[in-house]
């Protein structure tokens, strides 16, 4: 039987390369939550601790929603497709009564163009402001507009990427959320 010897910078580049395999795999497993805490088990909320604006001149966080449903709505007065489901969130908003909260944060958007936004649209929701895309980030939002169903206890259920109209939003928020 013919025997195989590795050199040595061979060896070290399989072996070099072996543990940076398991490295990452180590990172990854820690990272989506294999080897970390488990943030269900103890009731912990998905979403950021970061207060942030409103534009009525308050202040609030994600914690001052928990304890009904919620429908987050990332929207900006540059982004078409924002400009054009806005009226569909009121409605829902309107036909959803008290039963869900509504909460519009204008991301990376010059506040003077959101507030004639807002104006314009007659929205009556909580609106707030994201001015630097903070919250947007931290919340893995990739597209505009985005808009992420919450629990009553802060978890996220959906995150959506793209338009949604009256009908569409009422039907994921009934199915998601459990609101009729």
């Amino acid at each position: 039987m013919a025997r195989v010897t590795i050199s040595d910078p061979t060896r070290r580049t399989i072996v070099g390369g072996s543990l940076a395999a398991l490295v990452v795999a180590v990172v990854l497993v820690i990272t989506l939550g294999g080897g970390g805490g488990d943030d269900t088990a103890n009731g912990a909320s998905d979403l950021p601790p970061q207060t942030f604006g409103l534009f009525d001149g308050t202040e609030a966080t994600f914690a001052d929603f928990e304890g009904k449903p919620l429908v987050i709505n990332f929207w900006a007065s540059w982004c078409p497709s924002c400009v054009a489901e806005l009226p569909h969130f009121e409605a829902a908003h309107q036909a959803l009564g008290g039963d869900v909260q509504f909460l519009g944060l204008a991301n990376a958007d010059d506040r003077s163009r959101g507030l004639d936004l807002i104006r314009d649209t007659g929205v009556t929701y909580a609106l707030g402001d994201d001015p630097t895309g903070e919250l947007f980030r931290e919340l893995e939002g990739i597209a505009m507009p985005t808009t992420i169903f919450v629990s009553p206890d802060g978890k996220i259920v959906e995150t959506f990427a793209g338009q949604l109209n009256e009908s569409a939003l009422i039907e994921r928020v009934e199915k998601l959320l459990r609101v009729s």
